[in-house]
């Protein structure tokens, strides 16, 4: 097989507790990249200092603060190879990571990505624009990308407004491209849950998503009826995502924006769901996972 030259890139923001693992896991790689890249999106911490105490193939760029996606934007402007490697500063790779995506690459592939520790796995070896407008299945840690193709769709979306979506809006745009998008079914990287208030991430997301599907919507020339599914199911997911974690204020919003495009018994019962008493709803969870398990040892 004809050797591959991969960039990695990583985009950094106060990224000081987990950095170094990041770039380890990189350096580590029974593939290895040409290059690493980690670019500082203007942090307060020793981001940047860290990062540059790493010999070549590390580099280090420093910018001001302006998002995930315009941190790898200049990572992949800098970038010499014909294949970008995306690594959330906060993510691992396991080892054989760019070994396994590698057995995957065609001329007809755009984008490689895998399953991964923590997150739920991809379950279909070829990811369709349909499996993608439904959910994003795509782990950002997780992908191998093909810069033509980058280059071709536009780059990252820097829009503020899609800080934690901005790369679903890339999948989304590069899936209508016709180009083909695989998976490796293997776990290939080791995924880390943001540390941040969930009610506070759960609501930037939802509205982030409901951005991007708009723009999307807008972009490709969809039909209002799938962008009226596509937002039902963004006030149906993150309204139970908010119950779930009982924030009944913002869940009863959601759920109401939702009874607004379609009236069902079961959006009403969750709507209603959010008036009745926390201590009934924790004890029903209890109950539930009683069953599930056959003891109580599970925090409810």
């Amino acid at each position: 097989m004809t050797p591959v030259s991969i960039s990695v890139v990583i985009p950094a923001y106060n990224a000081q507790p987990f950095l170094s693992r990041a770039i380890e896991s990189a350096l580590s790689q029974t593939v290895a990249p040409t290059e690493i890249l980690v670019i500082d999106d203007g942090s307060s911490d020793d981001t940047f200092k860290i990062a540059s105490a790493f010999r070549a193939p590390v580099k280090a760029f420093k910018k001001a603060n302006g998002g995930p996606a315009s941190a790898r934007n200049l990572g992949i402007q800098h970038a010499q190879s014909d294949w970008i490697a995306l690594l959330d500063a906060d993510d691992a790779w396991l080892p054989d990571k760019l070994e396994e995506q590698i057995k995957l690459l065609n001329s007809d592939v755009a984008l490689i990505h895998s399953s991964a520790r923590g997150r739920p796995n991809c379950i279909s070896p070829e990811t369709t624009f349909t499996q993608l407008w439904r959910r994003n299945c795509i782990l950002n840690s997780s992908v191998l990308l093909r810069r033509e193709v980058f280059v071709q769709v536009g780059g990252f979306d820097e829009d503020p407004a899609l800080i934690g979506v901005e790369d679903y809006n890339l999948w989304l745009r590069i899936a209508a491209a016709d180009w083909k998008i695989r998976c490796s079914p293997k776990e290939l990287c080791i995924y880390t849950p943001g540390a941040t208030s969930l009610s506070r991430q759960i609501l930037r997301f939802a509205a982030a998503e409901l951005t991007n599907a708009k723009k999307i919507a807008h972009l490709l020339s969809l039909s209002a009826q799938e962008l009226h599914d596509k937002e039902l199911k963004i006030f149906d997911e993150y309204g139970l995502e908010l119950l779930h974690i009982r924030d009944f204020v913002h869940a009863r919003q959601y759920f109401l924006q939702a009874l607004r495009y379609k009236i069902t018994a079961r959006r009403l019962f969750w709507w209603a769901t959010t008036l009745l008493p926390r201590q009934a709803l924790d004890f029903r969870r209890a109950i539930i996972r009683y069953q599930r398990t056959g003891h109580s040892g599970s925090r409810p």
